[in-house]
């Protein structure tokens, strides 16, 4: 009789905990700050960017689908800066999450995924890196990693670079609205890596690389 009363008890706090748990999953919600970030991204593409006017690149835009703060820019096993971007109006500690970006339909005639092989120096095309949205000091704003990779040209030659810097964004009424780009203070943010003919960029195929700087 005994052990008959103690199997009930057990299975029905098994059966409890089984079930709160359950409604516990159920109700989790999606993490809203992956929606955010995507939305922060695109909205930044649409806006018109006298940098972005500069470069040229080779085929489609390339944007790197992994989305985390970086402590450093490493590609192809070479560093390119080894010290992470900081701002006064960054809350510290900063998230250590990582999210993947996703290229909506509607734009994957301007957009493409960064390949397995990976060499952005040596790449004819324009390739983006970012972070999550990062939460600031300020009530509402939000600031980003942005690295761009990309050719500046004039009518014959081209120099390849690397710029970073932080986007601003603002999140509010359910919008995110695009407050610009934010120069970094006492950190490098540029890296030329030398010049090419313009022509070896208009004539290079889809999946070429740049085998040397200099004419």
């Amino acid at each position: 009789m005994r052990f008959g009363l103690f199997f009930v008890v057990i299975m029905s706090a098994f059966l409890l905990t089984s079930c709160s748990h359950s409604i516990f999953e159920n109700r989790k919600k999606p993490d809203k700050s992956v929606k955010w970030t995507q939305k922060a991204i695109f909205e930044f593409l649409r806006q018109p960017n006298s940098f972005f006017d500069l470069l040229v690149g080779k085929g489609l835009t390339k944007l790197d689908p992994a989305l985390y703060g970086r402590e450093e820019i490493r590609v192809n096993g070479k560093v390119y800066f080894d010290d992470p971007m900081r701002s006064d109006l960054l809350k510290y500690p900063l998230p250590k999450t990582r999210q993947r970006l996703v290229i909506p339909d509607s734009l994957k005639n301007m957009y493409r995924y960064t390949g397995e092989l990976k060499d952005y120096e040596h790449d004819y095309a324009i390739i983006l890196q970012f972070s999550p949205l990062l939460p600031t000091k300020e009530p509402g704003i939000y600031l980003m990693e942005h690295y761009t990779w990309g050719s500046a040209c004039d009518e014959t030659g081209c120099v390849r670079l690397l710029n970073r810097h932080f986007l601003k964004f603002k999140i509010e009424n359910q919008k995110v609205k695009s407050l610009g780009g934010m120069s970094l203070k006492g950190q490098a943010d540029f890296i030329g890596f030398g010049s090419f003919p313009r022509k070896q960029l208009e004539e290079a195929g889809p999946e070429d690389k740049i085998t040397k700087y200099g004419w």
